[in-house]
């Protein structure tokens, strides 16, 4: 079997592919590196994956995920997913390649993620040749959930959120002041905590606060992490991936506009476009491993 894998900061989906295109789709929680630690990885495994796939019979694990393009930090999902998976070759790449495969497939363009965090690159056709840092949700990551997530309680604590939005809020951020402060600073998976804010935004995009707030955090990502790109976005379509692109994709449109930027795809999730692109190769593949087909799952 092969294993196609895509790693956010709030979910990893798992799909397993054998050569007669059949496929185990499962869910578990997210996997990046800056925000798990070693029991993380390895309760995920042991307890949320491996009620529902043989490990034994898996030869390849293409993993893609955020937080993966740091070599140190791919160091410790690499161990871990060798120990797990005893048969398998590894590969663990980063998951803004992952959506350039899913978007792009054998084509050239420019490519950005959009969901918890935010990432982009231009694709030639079978690698990543620039890219501008995100820098996480402190630095950059501009219009991300986090960044958004952020944007949304700084006005709620400092009562800039309109009073009807401010109730709806609320639920959100059901913490004294101190504790919220202490949170952001020192706790854990904060980025992912900050999007779940941004999750607000749901079914209130028409309301001028919410539209004014995607408005201002877009344009950043536009200003910060795509006009840099210059004479490629000429030639180029922007393609979009996560949860963010997808759902706020109005009013990102309505943003690429003002800005010159021709928008090509946006998708909510890579899975589709990596099965696409892996599926042709998945005979070959198991033949190379030798693998049993009178096997299944």
């Amino acid at each position: 079997m092969i294993a196609i894998v895509d790693s956010g900061s709030t979910k990893t989906q798992w799909c397993f592919l054998d050569k007669d295109g059949h496929t185990v789709d499962v869910l578990t929680g997210g996997l990046n590196p800056y925000m798990v630690d070693a029991k993380d990885i390895k309760d995920c495994l042991e307890k949320d994956l491996y009620p529902f796939i043989n490990n034994q019979k898996v030869n390849y694990v293409f993993f893609y995920g955020s937080g993966c393009a740091n070599p140190s930090k791919r160091t410790l999902l690499q161990t871990h997913l060798e120990d797990f998976f005893p048969h398998a070759e590894i590969d663990i790449e980063s998951d803004l390649l992952g959506a350039a495969l899913s978007l792009c497939g054998n084509s050239k363009g420019l490519v950005a993620i959009l969901g918890t965090g935010a990432a982009t690159c231009f694709f030639d056709g079978e690698k990543i040749t620039q890219r501008v840092a995100s820098l996480g949700y402190v630095l950059g990551d501009e219009g991300s959930g986090a960044r958004i997530g952020a944007h949304f309680l700084s006005d709620y604590l400092r009562e800039g959120m309109p009073r009807n939005l401010r109730d709806e809020f609320a639920p959100f951020c059901p913490y004294p002041l101190h504790e919220i402060i202490d949170f952001v600073y020192h706790g854990r998976q904060v980025g992912r905590a900050l999007g779940q804010m941004s999750e607000f935004a749901s079914g209130r995009m028409q309301d001028a606060y919410i539209h004014g707030v995607l408005q201002e955090e877009f344009r950043a990502f536009f200003a910060k992490q795509i006009l840099p790109y210059g004479d490629l976005l000429r030639d180029n379509e922007l393609s979009l991936l996560g949860s963010v692109a997808y759902h706020c994709q109005d009013v990102l449109r309505e943003v690429a506009s003002e800005y010159g930027v021709r928008i090509g795809k946006i998708v909510k999730e890579p899975m589709q476009g990596l099965l696409a692109y892996y599926k042709p190769q998945a005979e070959a593949l198991l033949r190379r491993a030798s693998l049993d087909y009178s096997d299944n799952f």
